[in-house]
């Protein structure tokens, strides 16, 4: 009960994630109202969107390479981890199996964390567009408007 008045510092951190966390879940909702139309809106398609924006921030925290960086970035982790567990359970999925459905998102999440950091590091200049036409649940007419509007987020965002 105590215990978190001792530590201000990892405190003042657990706030600064959770406002880019909220960050993350604004911009992710801005994109699906806006480049994808809401009849064609499933999870996956939300899930990739908020995976690219998500990486986007945890892009930024790692350029910057400081040990509270490091803790940001995995309190970000952490909470998105415990909205796929929230998503899930909502759905009415039993506690025998969630970790099923749980893990295998966050395998999702790092394979499309380690293919977007292998873009970053080859490029240094975003090339979303290759990658947002291989996933097959996302509009193709929109692509090329949902590349661009990520390229203007990633450039935009401020850490």
């Amino acid at each position: 009960m105590f215990f978190k008045y001792f530590n201000l510092k990892k405190n003042n951190l657990n706030d600064q994630s959770l406002t880019f966390y909220k960050e993350i879940v604004n911009h992710s909702n801005n994109f699906i109202k806006n480049d994808i139309s809401d009849e064609n809106v499933n999870f996956n398609d939300v899930f990739e969107i908020f995976c690219i924006v998500t990486i986007f921030y945890l892009k930024k925290l790692k350029d910057k390479n400081t040990t509270n960086s490091k803790i940001i970035s995995q309190e970000i982790i952490d909470s998105f981890v415990r909205d796929l567990d929230q998503h899930f359970r909502e759905q009415g999925i039993g506690d025998m199996s969630i970790g099923k459905y749980v893990k295998k998102y966050v395998k999702k999440f790092y394979y499309r964390l380690k293919i977007l950091d292998a873009v970053f590091e080859n490029n240094k200049e975003l090339d979303i567009n290759e990658y947002l036409y291989k996933i097959d649940t996302l509009p193709k007419e929109n692509i090329d408007q949902i590349a661009s509007n990520l390229k203007e987020l990633y450039n935009r965002i401020l850490i």
